[in-house]
Formats: C-alpha cells, sequence, structure tokens
C-alpha cells in the first residue's frame, strides 16, 4: 500500500493509517522508503525546480541547492564554525542568489535586530508580518506551517528550508536519520513491537494440523508519539553587519543558523535527555543495549565486537560513533593476526574513496559522544532507525540575552522538532560498567 498525503486545513499531512497500514502489509524498510518519498515531496514543493538545483518560481528567492554540497572546512582546524562559515557565505556568495520580496522585508528585520521598539518607530507591524508569513509558507510547505501563537516573528519557509537541506549535507549523521516531517504538533507513529528473533511484532507461524481450527494471529503495534519541542538558541549580529546588502546579510546568518541547528541536533540525536525540551539520543535511550565493557575506563578490540554483536543480522548499515581520542586509543588495538582494528589512511588498509573504518564499518567522529570510559563513548548501530521529526516553521526575535562585545546584540531563534529511537533494538552503546562487576 502507498502512503496517502492528505491535505487538511490548507495544509498536506501524513495518513498515519495508511503508516499503519503499510507496516501491518509490508516491511519497515518499506515504511522508511514511503516516508522518505514524503519528504522529498516536501524539499520539491518549497524548492521547485527544472534543473535539480535552482529554485525560481512564483517570485520566491533564488536558490543554489548546490552549495549544500559543498563542504566547508578550515584546514587543519577542521570545518569551520558558524561564524566563520557566516563570514565566508557572506562575502563571497552563498546559497541565496536572488531575494524574494518577502525576503527583503526579512533582511530588513534582520537589520532592527527584531527589537520591538525599532520596529514600532518604522511603524512595522508584527501581527501583520506573521499573518502574511503564514499564508506565504502556506504556499510552500506540505507539513503545514506555525499557526499557534507564539512570540517573535514568523521566518519565511524558504530561509529556514535552506538551513534544514544545508545542515543536512553539511553533517555526517543527520543524512542518515530517518526524518520524518511533523504536520501537528504532535505525531503519533505506529511501529511493530519488535525483539531479536521476532520481527513481525508477535505474530506466530505454524503448521497446525489439519484436524484442528487455525489459530488467528495479527501484529503487535505500538506507538512513538512525536512532539513539536523547542530548539532555541542565539546568534550575534553586529552593526557591521547590518549595514550590509540584504543578500549579504542573508547569506551569513545562512551559515550561522546552518552551524548552530546542526550542532544542536547532532548532539541532541546522540545525547538528549528527552526531557526539558531536547529530544531522546540514543545513549539515554533506556531500552538501548549497554554492552559492559572488558575494562574499567578505556575501550579494547573485543569492546568494538561485542558492540557489532548486540545487534541482529538484519541491521546492515551500520556506524560508529565515537569521539577523536577514543579513536587514537583503538589505533594501537590489533587483531590476532595483528592488522588494525581502526584504519583511516591507505597504509592501514583504507581502500581508496572509503572513509575511516573501524571493524570494517564506517565510523563517524564527533564531540557529541562521551569521553573515553564514561557510558556511551562508543556507539553502534544502524541511524536510518532514529526518526528525526520536524516542523517547516521558526520564529525569530530578540534576546533579552546580550553578548559582552560592543556593538553586538544576540537574536534568538525557535525551531520545532523532535526524535527518538524508532526501533530500539538497531543500537548498541558501550557501558562504563566492566564485565568483572
Amino acid at each position: 500500500m502507498d502512503l496517502q498525503i492528505n491535505e487538511k486545513d490548507g495544509k498536506m499531512v501524513l495518513n498515519t493509517e495508511a503508516l499503519e497500514a503499510a507496516i501491518r502489509e509490508g516491511t519497515v524498510n518499506t515504511v522508511k522508503d514511503q516516508v522518505k518519498e514524503l519528504v522529498k515531496s516536501e524539499t520539491k514543493a518549497i524548492f521547485d525546480n527544472s534543473d535539480g538545483r535552482i529554485m525560481d518560481k512564483e517570485g520566491k528567492s533564488v536558490i543554489d541547492t548546490g552549495f549544500f554540497n559543498k563542504t566547508y572546512s578550515s584546514g587543519r582546524r577542521g570545518v569551520m564554525d558558524g561564524a566563520a562559515l557566516g563570514d565566508y557565505l557572506g562575502s563571497n556568495g552563498g546559497p541565496f542568489l536572488r531575494l524574494s520580496p518577502i525576503m527583503e522585508k526579512f533582511a530588513n528585520l534582520v537589520r532592527k535586530r527584531f527589537d520591538p521598539r525599532s520596529l514600532l518607530v518604522s511603524g512595522f507591524n508584527l501581527s501583520e508580518w506573521n499573518k502574511e508569513i503564514v499564508d506565504w509558507n502556506k504556499k510552500g510547505a506540505l507539513s503545514g506551517t506555525l499557526v499557534e501563537g507564539d512570540v517573535g516573528a514568523i521566518v519565511p519557509i524558504e530561509f529556514l528550508a535552506t538551513v534544514i537541506e544545508f545542515a543536512i549535507e553539511q553533517s555526517k549523521i543527520l543524512p542518515k536519520l530517518w526524518r520524518i516531517p511533523m504536520g501537528a504538533y504532535q505525531t503519533r507513529i505506529p511501529y511493530l513491537s519488535q525483539a531479536a528473533g521476532s520481527y513481525f511484532g508477535g505474530i506466530l507461524l505454524k503448521h497446525p494440523d489439519e484436524a484442528y481450527e487455525k489459530e488467528s494471529t495479527k501484529p503487535t503495534f505500538s506507538y512513538k508519539t512525536f512532539e513539536a519541542k523547542k530548539l532555541i538558541g542565539l546568534i550575534p549580529i553586529s552593526d557591521e553587519l547590518v549595514m550590509d546588502s540584504s543578500i549579504n546579510i542573508i547569506n551569513y546568518l545562512t551559515g550561522l543558523f546552518t552551524r548552530a541547528f546542526q550542532y544542536a541536533t547532532e548532539g541532541e540525536v546522540v545525547a538528549g535527555t528527552g526531557a526539558s525540551g531536547q529530544m531522546l539520543g540514543i545513549i539515554s535511550d533506556p531500552a538501548i543495549n549497554a554492552v559492559k565493557r572488558i575494562t574499567l575506563n578505556t575501550v579494547k578490540r573485543d569492546d568494538i565486537i561485542n558492540l557489532e554483536s548486540a545487534l541482529d543480522e538484519n541491521f546492515q548499515d551500520i556506524n560508529y560513533l565515537t569521539r577523536r581520542a577514543t579513536l587514537n586509543v583503538l589505533r594501537k588495538e590489533k587483531t590476532t593476526t595483528g592488522a588494525p582494528i581502526y584504519y583511516d589512511t591507505t597504509e592501514s588498509g583504507l581502500q581508496p574513496g572509503m572513509g575511516p573504518q573501524l571493524n570494517g564499518y564506517p565510523v563517524i567522529r564527533t564531540r557529541n559522544v562521551p569521553a573515553i570510559g564514561n557510558k556511551g563513548d562508543v556507539v553502534c548501530g544502524e541511524l536510518g532507525y532514529y526518526i528525526w521529526a520536524i516542523r517547516q516553521d521558526m520564529t525569530i526575535d530578540m534576546s533579552s540575552e546580550r553578548y559582552f562585545e560592543y556593538d553586538v546584540k544576540a537574536i534568538r531563534f525557535v525551531v520545532r522538532q523532535d526524535g527518538a529511537p524508532g526501533v530500539s533494538i538497531a543500537f548498541s552503546i558501550l557501558s562504563n560498567i566492566p564485565e568483572t562487576s
């Protein structure tokens, strides 16, 4: 059964009944593929184009999505931080090639730093702006737009969508997640109750004796509820910036927002508490298999092997997550034949075109994983089974906070999203408890 996208109250939303039926009739991978198609259709509605790169339709901004695929690094310092990326895009050109009238107004709001007093003096009506943006966003967003009252100015969807897609392409973690558009402030996703060795929600397959009545079986379903939690961040805005051209301001902001959104979201995917407005991270999920380590406060070769062994054979697209210092410890670990367990150079056994490998699987270095010796210092699993639900709306206003630098103020942004491991048995983490305890 194909998933359906229904129109409701002027919005296009996921038909969860069709989703449940698809799970009953197919496999979880089938459902994942269909939800991916929904995300593609939502993205295409925003970045509607003819050649796959440039968006230019119905008075929208012209956006070169080819920028999303570029890797912005700064040599040995690694990936550019938000300030460096913002400076680069603001001065050298970014994804925005031309601004729509709505985005021109948005740039002027940035110049005023969303300060209520400045807006009042200039005769700007925030309520009228928000109504205009709600109507505008409805034209481009399948998953719906912000309609409930909230503090601050609503952001045009073309800006937020650019930030999200840019952040996903710049990340090693986000593009691997199971991304689901949220059409409402709360979304329930049905899933089969599964465990290792039981993949069909408790269905029993039998060869009954012909003389006996056949027992009816049906799958057991559970639900994961996702609520649109607020991700709040502060962005510094200097006087030098607000004197620049509108398109430079927007491209600069794109760099700042991209990095802030990327880092914060990655951190919650890995270690979010599930409380205080955070998503539930892999390490914090009590249903994740925590594998005891061989030796207290360090990581051994057998720990890495045991993490993989804790996963069922059905999970094949496995990645390890850990920190640089932990990998440097594992660099010294060898197999029984003297071969390295971690290799990141051709001299150590890495094939051309491949990224760093640990135990034969890709490994991602991230500071969001705890330091060596702590619970979750190594994560193993198939990231495609982490559900990331996100709404296509954002508000922004002036922050009550102030930076200490002269002539630098801050604006506050709020994005709404939620996430949790969709299939807990797809992950394993290294416990801080040794086997001997």
